[in-house]
């Protein structure tokens, strides 16, 4: 039975210590890419990325368990115009990393994939180099994943400007999904998973622009798919409805209901999360692809937030967004994957509400 650990923070370097323990992996000689989330240059406070303590920490607790080498990075999303470690320095894990930061997408090779969207995609040359991943998610919804925790993560082993892509190609949610366990399912090497419940985010709006809470944990397993599972389960929701969830536990990847999870620690449901809504598209999307469309959320912006940077323009992967002079977004040719909210670093675009949405739709048709 996958074990899942869930921890209490009081003390945040003797919680790191006492997950390694729970871990149990031998990292002894072992070449190591410690995987943050650093989906964008947020501040910590915002949640949107891995607290840097505990990428210090956890580089530290490496060294002191004897990994012979290790790098610390990630593929951002979107593309981006200087060098990413200046890019990412408002994060803070530059600074927390130290020598040991890389830019991980300078060297890329194509990894095989047994998936019906793409035979194969471009992925960082770690993936040869490491012996292990120890994946560092952080406690997040997604508007268009439900979710974005350890299984996700896992595709910032991908160069940002291909993430897009993919969105390009599995449209829909449940699409989005299944393609997102065939590149985890893919790597080939060990994943080891720490998530950051340090802070966290709920809320239609994650993974940037959520509600951020105090939640003061790690939850730790070598089974991704079994931490994911408690990670709903923490925020009050059923694995079985997560797409992610659901299509990992149908590949036995991992297991992903309760009585089949053996978790430790101080598991206890957080009062008040907000999930997105998991339910009317998702199951429609199943059924036809004509009528998705019809119920799908869509981005809104905020004008008030907008700086006009055009972010959102140079990354979305259909090209459904022009500035004139604040972004108007093609509603016909939108595919709500979210990348313009994802990627706004002024937290401008958010994501509308079902009966919004359609009125966007009707407005602009």
């Amino acid at each position: 039975m996958d074990r899942v650990l869930v921890r209490k923070v009081d003390d945040l370097e003797s919680a790191v210590e006492e997950v390694f323990d729970f871990l149990g992996f031998d990292f002894t000689g072992k070449r190591v890419w410690v995987k943050p989330n650093l989906l964008a240059p947020h501040p910590p406070e915002r949640s949107v990325t891995t607290n840097p303590e505990l990428v210090r920490l956890a580089v530290q607790e490496l060294k002191r368990r004897g990994a012979s080498r290790i790098w610390v990075g990630d593929n951002p999303a979107g593309v981006r115009k200087i060098p990413l470690e200046e890019y990412l320095k408002p994060t803070g894990v530059v600074e927390a990393a130290g020598e040991y930061f890389v830019n991980p997408g300078l060297e890329v090779f194509n990894l095989p994939l047994k998936s019906r969207f793409v035979a194969t995609v471009p992925v960082s040359g770690l993936l040869r180099e490491a012996d292990v991943i120890l994946n560092l998610p952080v406690f997040k919804t997604h508007g268009l994943t439900i979710i974005t925790g350890a299984v996700k993560n896992i595709f910032g082993i991908i160069p940002g400007g291909h993430k897009t892509y993919l969105h390009a190609v599995a449209k829909s949610g449940l699409e989005f999904a299944e393609l997102l366990v065939d590149i985890y399912q893919a790597v080939p090497i060990p994943i080891v998973n720490i998530m950051d419940g340090i802070r966290g985010m709920d809320g239609p709006n994650g993974p940037s622009g959520g509600r951020v809470l105090n939640l003061k944990l790690l939850i730790a397993s070598t089974n991704a798919v079994a931490l994911d599972a408690v990670m709903v389960l923490l925020a009050g929701g059923k694995p079985e409805k997560i797409p992610i969830c659901r299509t990992a536990a149908a590949r036995n990847l991992g297991p992903i209901l309760r009585e089949k999870i053996e978790i430790h620690g101080d598991f206890q449901p957080i009062k008040g999360f907000r999930l997105p809504p998991v339910g009317l598209a998702a199951a429609v999307s199943k059924v036809s692809t004509l009528i998705y469309p019809l119920l799908r959320r869509t981005p809104q912006l905020n004008r008030r937030f907008c700086t006009q940077c055009g972010e959102c323009v140079q990354n979305c992967p259909v090209q459904a967004i022009n500035l004139n002079p604040y972004p108007v977004i093609n509603c016909k040719r939108c595919i709500a994957c979210f990348c313009c909210a994802e990627i706004c670093p002024a937290r401008a675009m958010t994501i509308a509400s079902l009966a919004k949405s359609l009125f966007l739709r009707m407005v602009k048709s």
